[in-house]
């Protein structure tokens, strides 16, 4: 539904991972926290969609109009922004403080200048395929964080258990 309270065109199926919604007018919808893994939204009209918190792994974005759709926190690992619009209105640039941009790619990307960075990320492991003009001082400037992988480690108690079941084992095979 549209957030002033109109109803949208789009009768497929509901949205979920996976969904079909290329070049779909779909603007102003409230997807705080939807689950779009995979979908198709290449060509979608998103203008002023609510995606905070929404998962948008491996989307497909290509082209998507995404003008003033806040985005805060949003998923966006491996999406696809190319051709993506991220333009200025005179309410808002879209917001993706605080997105995931892991392994995106964000090449071709339109007017991202006018979108709000500040505290984006991505994994130094899994960079994101960046536009020409995207180099690492604009990134700086804008304030998209580079972070070092995560790397799981066992806390010591754990650690120590594991250490003393692997000193007990010689001692069961003697009996």
């Amino acid at each position: 539904q549209d957030i002033y309270g109109a109803d949208h065109s789009y009768s497929g199926k509901n949205l979920e991972p996976g969904v079909d919604l290329e070049g779909t007018n779909v603007n102003r919808p409230n997807l705080f926290k939807a689950d779009l893994t995979g979908a198709n939204l290449s060509g979608a009209n998103l203008t002023y969609t609510f995606l905070d918190y929404a998962e948008l792994i491996y989307a497909d974005l290509t082209g998507a109009n995404l003008l003033a759709s806040p985005m805060w926190a949003a998923d966006l690992t491996g999406a696809n922004l190319s051709y993506a619009d991220l333009s200025y209105t005179s309410m808002v640039g879209t917001v993706l403080t605080g997105a995931n941009l892991s392994g995106s790619d964000l090449g071709n990307i339109v007017a991202y200048n006018d979108a709000t960075w500040t505290d984006a990320f991505y994994y130094t492991d899994n960079e994101p395929t960046w536009d020409s003009g995207m180099d690492a001082a604009w990134r700086t400037s804008v304030g998209i964080l580079a972070l070092a992988p995560t790397s799981v480690v066992p806390e010591p108690s754990a650690l120590l258990l594991a250490l003393l079941g692997l000193a007990l084992v010689p001692r069961r095979r003697r009996r």
